[in-house]
């Protein structure tokens, strides 16, 4: 076998790591939007879906040590975030509150292709609700109608 590689043919190895994570960030995404799908044509409810994962990706979490910072809260839930492809268009990491706006989850074209509506998908973000209340945060989301999504994490009044 030549080592030379003809007809501009590209193989595995030939791709940089950053073709590779934007590869894995479009998979990912994929995954999620094709799971909803699927779960929409069993009719298995989305909501007991993204309660059911959020529950098992707590046990992830340190929950004994308590998080009472919701800025660290949601700074890890936008690195998750940006790992399957959002980008953060703006944070305010607050100690008692935090927000943040994000853009390209869910992607619109993926959901288009999959023919999965996009709110729908959006849905996925009721589990980082379920990480944050095993946690004693309280996390909402809201669709924004200009594709981006506004995160919210509040940490309740009696917590110091």
């Amino acid at each position: 076998m030549s080592d030379e590689k003809g007809g501009g043919i590209r193989e595995y190895d030939d791709y940089t790591t950053e073709e590779l994570l934007e590869q894995a960030r479009a998979n990912a995404q994929a995954a999620l939007i094709a799971t909803v799908g699927f779960l929409q044509e069993l009719e298995i409810p989305i909501d007991s879906w993204t309660q059911s994962i959020g529950v098992r990706f707590a046990r992830g979490w340190q929950t004994d040590e308590g998080w009472d910072d919701a800025g660290e809260f949601l700074d890890s839930m936008l690195t998750n975030l940006r790992a399957i492809g959002a980008n953060v268009v703006d944070a305010d990491l607050g100690d008692a509150e935090a927000t943040a706006v994000i853009e390209g989850f869910p992607d619109p074209d993926l959901c288009s292709l999959f023919e999965v509506d996009l709110a729908t998908v959006a849905k996925f973000h009721d589990a980082s609700g379920a990480v944050a209340g095993e946690l004693g945060l309280i996390w909402s989301w809201n669709l924004e109608g200009d594709g981006k999504t506004r995160l919210k994490v509040e940490r309740p009044n009696n917590s110091v």
